[in-house]
């Protein structure tokens, strides 16, 4: 960790030094994986980052935590460098399904997380997954109403998906358990009922926010707005007033990164056309509930939403709900979200 955070910590000030003619900043992000493993160098990097930035008064500072790394001792760092958002990764209180997608944290280290984190941060958010192998309605409402005893603000709600070189996607493979995603359908819908109970509203397609608490840095990620990525394998997006606009990717290579301290190029730049970040603009922003912003959409690209895709809304038109400022997915077809959007941009 050692020399990774000093390289870190160097790119942070590089990059901070001449952030694009000392633009604010909105929101700081610190994740995902588990940064509060991290504990000893978080205080050092936040400072970094408010030495190198200029942070807007109200900035939103989130960090993403597992409930086993969470310590009093953690809270007391975090809060005192101003975080202001937890997002904490509990996916189940049920040790079985926990063990079986081989978590390392069980569900008394999860409560216990929460009791440390809800009294001290104002906003607080959990992850919760659907369509786990083995996992049933019980398991799962189970799960959320013990979640929703404590004070929390925030609910994402993912459906399992085998990731490359992970053991749940080898027994996939070998026939032990396949996923019933029409069953998981039946989850997620389960889970957003009683998320409605509690007076969660839906803003996205998996996240859940009460007393307008959405996540305000992957909502402008959502919206195409720009992000700075710092660290191993970190993305940036880059808006410049002229096309094509830039995707920058460090490299994920370790021993590489670790070069950046030379000034070694340590990253590679992707331009993004005006039509490939037309459809990068439809395929997020019809993920938000609200849909996509058509006034941003000509503020963006010059012209309207129907000259860049004709007679697709025509079209697709029983799936989509439209107003004079935004189009959006109909709420019940959200679970073909994925169909829509490829018939609009392919």
């Amino acid at each position: 960790m050692e020399p990774y955070f000093r390289t870190l910590f160097h790119q942070i000030s590089t990059v901070g030094c001449g952030f694009y003619g000392g633009r604010e900043v909105d929101n700081v992000y610190v994740g995902g994986g588990t940064p509060s493993v991290a504990a000893p160098y978080l205080e050092e990097l936040f400072e970094t980052i408010m030495q190198s930035f200029r942070l807007k008064s109200d900035a939103e500072i989130s960090v993403e935590c597992n409930p086993e790394s969470v310590t009093p001792q953690l809270i007391e760092t975090l809060y005192n460098v101003g975080v202001n958002r937890v997002s904490l990764g509990v996916q189940s209180l049920s040790d079985e399904l926990l063990h079986r997608i081989g978590r390392a944290h069980n569900r008394a280290q999860a409560l216990e997380a929460l009791s440390l984190l809800t009294p001290v941060f104002p906003s607080v958010g959990v992850d919760v997954m659907v369509g786990l192998p083995g996992q049933d309605e019980y398991d799962l409402l189970t799960t959320l109403d013990e979640l929703l005893a404590f004070r929390l603000d925030h609910v994402s709600c993912y459906s399992l998906i085998l990731e490359e070189g992970t053991a749940l996607l080898r027994e996939a493979k070998e026939g032990r358990f396949s996923i019933d995603e029409d069953f998981s359908v039946d989850l997620y819908d389960l889970a957003r009922g009683r998320l409605a109970e509690a007076g969660f509203d839906r803003y996205e397609i998996s996240n859940f926010c009460k007393n307008g608490a959405i996540c305000r840095y992957n909502t402008s990620v959502w919206q195409y707005g720009d992000y700075l990525g710092l660290g191993l394998g970190a993305s940036s997006f880059i808006k410049k007033r002229e096309y094509p606009f830039l995707r920058i990717k460090n490299t994920e290579d370790f021993s590489k990164y670790l070069t950046y301290k030379e000034n070694q190029p340590t990253s590679k730049s992707e331009e993004i056309s005006l039509f490939d970040a037309q459809k990068e603009f439809v395929m997020l922003g019809l993920r938000l509930e609200e849909g996509l912003s058509l006034i941003r959409f000509v503020e963006l690209f010059g012209e309207t939403f129907d000259e860049a895709f004709p007679g697709k809304y025509e079209k697709l038109s029983r799936y989509l709900s439209r107003t004079d400022t935004h189009l959006r997915i109909n709420s019940d077809c959200f679970y073909i979200s994925n169909s829509i959007i490829s018939e609009i941009i392919f």
